[in-house]
């Protein structure tokens, strides 16, 4: 279960990747018991591993270092 903070910041990126861990176990059984794995469990297969993976990637290159996030999480930006 996952835990809720008073900041809504803390940790959160570590508990999306909790929760893709759980899902991608809970999919894994699904299809080892034979049960029918729809596009959609395949679909967020997929989305889980993609996002450990770059967790995995931001964090082994230091991309989420805070000293290198210059408060930009606070501004309102809106990406293309």
């Amino acid at each position: 279960m996952l835990k809720m903070h008073t900041n809504p910041r803390d940790n959160w990126l570590q508990e999306v990747g909790e929760f893709c861990v759980a899902t991608l176990e809970d999919l894994n059984n699904k299809a080892q018991e034979g049960e029918y794995v729809s596009p959609k469990d395949q679909t967020m297969t997929d989305l889980c591993m993609g996002y450990l993976f770059l967790l995995s990637v931001c964090n082994t290159e230091g991309l989420l270092d805070p000293s290198k996030i210059q408060n930009s999480i606070d501004k309102n930006i809106t990406i293309h």
